[in-house]
């Protein structure tokens, strides 16, 4: 059975007793990978307590348990879909297989009845005994002179989440997201770490990874130190991604990181010879194709990478990372010159085959927005680049292009200003993430040539 096909909800819509009955198979997702350490089990998330602060600001018990689960729901969504669009992680290779049906949802009311008889409910529609997940929040001293709110939420007896906030650096909205990331984490610490470590929250990744990687099963902990090897210094992967290996030789997330690694060291042979296993090992994904055209590309050797990428974009999986690994070769001064117009027209069809791959994929519409500014296709630029900020508004590059492409649009000075509240607050850019010609453009823009 797929694992939407799990979900099973019975609310009771009772005023005094608000509960949720979920298969925690689907709320907290099976099938991490390796076909997930969990089985299926039936929970109850019943009633949070509440002080009477909250109730007047309209946080009643029933609110709570309903943003609780949304939370919960939001943390599955981007573990399973990269809020980012690439595919050049291995993570979206190990998740491109999950199930994308519809939820199957049982549905009951069951209002005014007491928690005994949910139960009974519960074992009546799933042939067992149900877990009982309960909580509150109550108002706290903080520090001293300081109140604030602590939230606990509490499998049977054993409490699993325990959380305090200062009302005034934290808001109730933060408490709550913090208390379903718990809760997720619970269930399925693997999908949380990821969802936290793509939020851009790596002390919360940090959390649930530390206690796998040192008391988990071998499954648990050869991802659990792959998923800790994203969240290091690149200098500090190495040894994370070799400790996978290390439990399991043909561990396919640890060979696609290992090969990035060493082109990162300028090591290009040790490279190539990982995207080589991962190659052997999974010839249909595009990944150990696109890892191994890096690899080339980065080596000098152009022609052999292009091979590659063209590799990974012949296969059945639709993949943006190979189109954008084209388009750029299209894009780059050959002999020192600018690419030709004909070049520039053959980038912007591979970034749309990226786009059509995954319309997420932030850095095809971004490199598409830039190919139609040198075309002079002005508007469509303008559309592409805001669709890029969009989907990724702190990646300085996009920010960059668009300031370029209000400057070819005519407005000037608010070119020149985005131009130079950019540089301000990011001012090693240029030299050290800057794109090919960006000392140039930021020139043209700041009108100093």
């Amino acid at each position: 059975m797929a694992l939407a096909d799990h979900l099973n909800i019975v609310q009771n819509v009772s005023k005094t007793v608000t509960s949720l009955i979920i298969s925690a198979s689907a709320l907290f997702g099976t099938g991490f990978v390796f076909k997930s350490v969990f089985q299926p089990t039936a929970v109850v998330l019943d009633r949070i307590e509440i002080p009477e602060s909250l109730e007047t600001q309209g946080f009643k018990s029933e609110v709570v348990v309903q943003r609780l689960l949304d939370e919960i729901n939001a943390y599955k969504s981007i573990a399973n879909t990269n809020p980012k669009g690439g595919v050049d992680g291995p993570e979206n290779a190990l998740f491109s297989g999950m199930s994308k049906g519809t939820d199957a949802k049982i549905e009951a009311s069951v209002g005014g009845i007491s928690l005994q008889s949910i139960e009974q409910a519960v074992r009546f529609v799933f042939q067992k005994h149900p877990q009982v997940i309960s909580g509150d929040i109550t108002n706290v001293l903080t520090e001293p002179g300081t109140t604030g709110l602590e939230g606990r939420i509490r499998l049977s007896q054993q409490v699993i989440s325990k959380r305090k906030n200062n009302t005034e650096k934290t808001t109730v909205d933060d408490l709550l997201k913090l208390l379903a990331f718990d809760l997720y984490a619970h269930f399925e610490p693997l999908r949380a770490a990821l969802a936290a470590q793509r939020l851009g929250k790596p002390e919360l990744a940090l959390e649930v990874l530390r206690p796998m990687i040192i008391s988990g099963t071998p499954a648990e902990r050869k991802f659990a130190l792959w998923l800790r090897s994203t969240l290091a210094p690149v200098a500090e992967r190495e040894q994370y991604l070799l400790e996978a290996l290390s439990i399991d030789a043909n561990f396919f997330p640890a060979l696609i990181g290992l090969s990035e690694f060493e082109v990162n060291q300028k090591r290009y042979a040790q490279s190539i010879e990982y995207a080589d296993r991962a190659i052997l090992l999974t010839p249909s994904s595009p990944l150990g194709f696109n890892a191994k055209g890096v690899a080339l590309r980065a080596s000098g050797d152009r022609a052999a990478a292009v091979q590659q990428f063209e590799k990974a974009c012949a296969l059945p999986v639709q993949s943006p990372g190979c189109h954008i690994h084209l388009g750029l070769e299209y894009m780059r001064a050959v002999d020192r010159q600018p690419p030709t117009k004909e070049a520039l027209r053959k980038a912007y069809t591979e970034f749309a085959a990226a786009i059509k791959a995954n319309p997420r994929a932030s850095w095809a519409y971004s490199h598409a927005a830039f190919v139609s500014t040198e075309l002079n296709d002005l508007k469509e630029a303008k559309i592409l680049i805001l669709r890029a900020i969009e989907l990724d508004p702190v990646e300085p590059t996009h920010q960059f292009r668009y300031a370029y492409t209000m400057h070819r649009l005519g407005e000037r000075v608010k070119a020149k200003e985005m131009m130079t509240n950019l540089l301000e607050a990011n001012p090693n850019w240029l030299t050290t993430r800057g794109p090919q010609a960006a000392q140039r453009i930021a020139k043209t823009v700041l009108g100093e040539q």
